[in-house]
């Protein structure tokens, strides 16, 4: 899609989104991750919900329980004992993306049945939320996003309402297809996730630099853990505050144990594969960059052994997967005895060839939803992991 340049900066085109969004929604609330773009979309969105009578904000933080806690702590210090805001601080037992382990492709943060080896204890706030029974909706274990969809509804409660979110376009490929794939009433900053909810980007095209200009220029508080990554050398377009063992943020988990040893120690004992994570995930180990061949192997024996290595969920997960990769390639000019053991690496790159080296690349990189094979997230492959992993 291509880019469409407007006459007026970022910061006053954010404003005037966030003015039609309060006049066109009787209920509006902002999720919060205590990052740097939720940071700012809070302090735009307060400012416009003061000005038009709009306050307090509903804001929902999802607790992870596996977080700096420097993050906790600016959240405390950011989101309570104000009247503006009214928090719903959510830590419920939520199956949650490790993309650091084959055998642990999913961990459960606040997993009642673990408490004794919990990151941290459990937020005592009167607007901490940990009771299962809470909400009608929830079920133990559920998938983070598919919570995040239900919990939207279950506030709109069959009225108009919109989740503000501090997603901009330029921070992935991926955040930029789900920005700009599709739009609501005819606006491309918002997208339509079911009949009463609708979520809105405001900020979506910002860069880093604006978001960092505003809280300079601002002086609003931030998150002091982007000052951590700072001194470590990382670029302030790769800090990433959510979970660390995601697909994308796995590359910033060898900090972990520089920036909070004590809280690294915890998280060592509580999710599988995250010490081989921080040493590994910048490296071909983890698929990085480039798949290597072990001596002897072709890329179809090669993948065989890795899945025959794999415990069954995973094992089975993979194996549907690549079927049906061979599957959509049969019907578009690669039989079984055409598709090639590597080939040609740019049209592989470009996902216009199948080959076992991909696949290989796939699993090597433990690409969970097989994106690199041509997939994308889906809720059918929850529902499988619910019923084997309860």
């Amino acid at each position: 899609m291509p880019k469409h340049y407007l006459d007026e900066d970022v910061c006053t085109t954010a404003k005037k989104r966030l003015r039609s969004i309060f006049r066109t929604f009787p209920k509006v609330y902002l999720a919060f991750s205590g990052g740097k773009d939720s940071s700012v979309m809070l302090h735009l969105a307060l400012e416009m919900a003061k000005s038009m009578n709009r306050l307090p904000l509903d804001v929902m933080f999802i607790d992870l329980e596996g977080q700096y806690d420097v993050t906790i702590k600016y959240i405390e210090e950011t989101v309570l004992g104000t009247d503006e805001i009214k928090l719903h601080w959510i830590c419920l037992p939520l199956n949650l993306r490790n993309s650091v382990s084959v055998f642990q492709p999913h961990w459960r943060c606040w997993d009642p049945e673990l408490s004794d080896v919990w990151i941290r204890p459990m937020p005592r706030h009167p607007q901490v939320i940990s009771d299962i029974g809470h909400y009608p909706f929830f079920r133990y274990g559920m998938e983070f996003e598919d919570f995040v969809y239900k919990w939207g509804n279950w506030f709109a409660n069959g009225e108009l309402c919109t989740c503000l979110l501090g997603i901009r376009a330029d921070e992935s490929l991926n955040r930029f297809i789900s920005v700009t794939e599709s739009e609501w009433n005819g606006k491309n900053w918002m997208s339509g996730a079911s009949e009463n909810l609708v979520f809105s980007y405001p900020i979506y095209d910002w860069r880093t630099e604006d978001i960092w200009r505003y809280v300079g220029k601002k002086r609003i508080p931030y998150n002091k853990l982007y000052d951590y990554f700072y001194l470590c050398g990382i670029s302030i377009h790769k800090m990433r505050i959510c979970q660390p063992y995601g697909d994308d943020q796995r590359q910033s988990l060898e900090y972990f144990h520089e920036i909070e040893p004590e809280t690294w120690n915890r998280v060592v004992a509580r999710v599988h594969g995250v010490n081989f994570g921080a040493v590994y995930s910048k490296t071909a180990v983890l698929g990085r960059r480039k798949v290597v061949l072990p001596e002897g192997l072709t890329w179809k024996k090669y993948a065989y052994l890795l899945l025959r290595s794999m415990p069954e969920i995973s094992r089975d997960h993979y194996r549907e997967k690549i079927r049906t990769f061979f599957s959509w390639w049969h019907d578009h000019g690669y039989p079984p005895e055409l598709v090639p053991d590597q080939g040609n690496l740019k049209l592989e790159n470009s996902g216009k060839q199948p080959s076992w080296r991909r696949v290989c690349k796939c699993i090597v990189k433990n690409d969970w939803w097989c994106r690199s094979l041509g997939f994308c997230q889906t809720k059918k492959t929850y529902e499988k992991l619910y019923a084997k992993n309860p």
